[in-house]
């Protein structure tokens, strides 16, 4: 008989939050122009969204390949293909690195509410995540700011962890945050391969969200033990299992 589910972690990006289609790319881009403009480098947007377009192929690949891609690595492809020295290549990697830190990120429905249900039959609330080029600390302020942050008892974050998912260690570092063992744990995440494949490889209950993504799935990719079309049902599957 499995042991009742004491933490659960959730994946961020389509899971506890969205963003609008092309947003962050459009931010980052007027971000970097910005600081170009500022600074004097000379860049034409079209140059600027193709160089741009290469550092996120660079990302997609190292992240597939589970190889860890910190956002300043793409920074510093950003500043050397743009030439930007010294002073310049600071503030154009900053302004890049922060440009997600007042995106238009929404909420996933219901998450708000289930934190709190989950938080009131004292279930530890972890994240894992993969950032992509906005860290950890970032996200922790969009959660803060949307008075969700207080529900969270630990997490791990790519760009602090150093590992992606499907990867052992950046699952342990949540458990170890959360002081749970994998065996009374679930992750929840809208990616098969990663979030899946990851936490159930670990020993950890897994439940697919499909509200946002529907991922279906490549050969070999594990479906969930669950499948959640929305955050409301998870209060009471937990109840069920415990």
């Amino acid at each position: 008989m499995s042991a009742p589910v004491a933490a659960v972690t959730f994946d961020f990006w389509n899971t506890i939050a969205r963003v609008p289609n092309e947003a962050m790319t459009e931010l980052r881009q007027r971000a970097v122009a910005g600081a170009c403009a500022d600074c004097g480098v000379e860049i034409e947007a079209e140059r600027l969204a193709a160089i741009l377009a290469e550092v996120s192929r660079s990302y997609e690949s190292s992240w597939r390949a589970g190889t860890h891609f910190h956002p300043r690595d793409g920074a510093a492809i950003l500043t050397a293909a743009l030439g930007a020295e010294g002073e310049a290549g600071e503030l154009v990697a900053e302004a890049f690195l922060g440009a997600g830190r007042d995106a238009d990120l929404e909420l996933s429905p219901q998450i708000a509410a289930t934190l709190a249900a989950l938080e009131e039959r004292g279930v530890r609330i972890g994240i894992v995540c993969d950032v992509g080029f906005t860290g950890g600390e970032l996200l922790r302020g969009f959660l803060e700011r949307e008075e969700v942050l207080g529900h969270f008892s630990g997490w791990a974050f790519s760009d602090e962890v150093g590992h992606y998912k499907p990867a052992a260690p950046i699952f342990e570092a949540a458990l170890a945050s959360l002081d749970a063992t994998p065996g009374e744990a679930m992750h929840v995440g809208d990616l098969r391969r990663t979030d899946i494949a990851g936490a159930a490889a670990l020993g950890m209950r897994t439940a697919r969200y499909r509200a946002l993504h529907d991922d279906p799935g490549a050969d070999g990719e594990p479906e969930a033990e669950f499948v959640l079309d929305s955050h409301a049902e998870l209060p009471g599957l937990l109840d069920r299992l415990g």
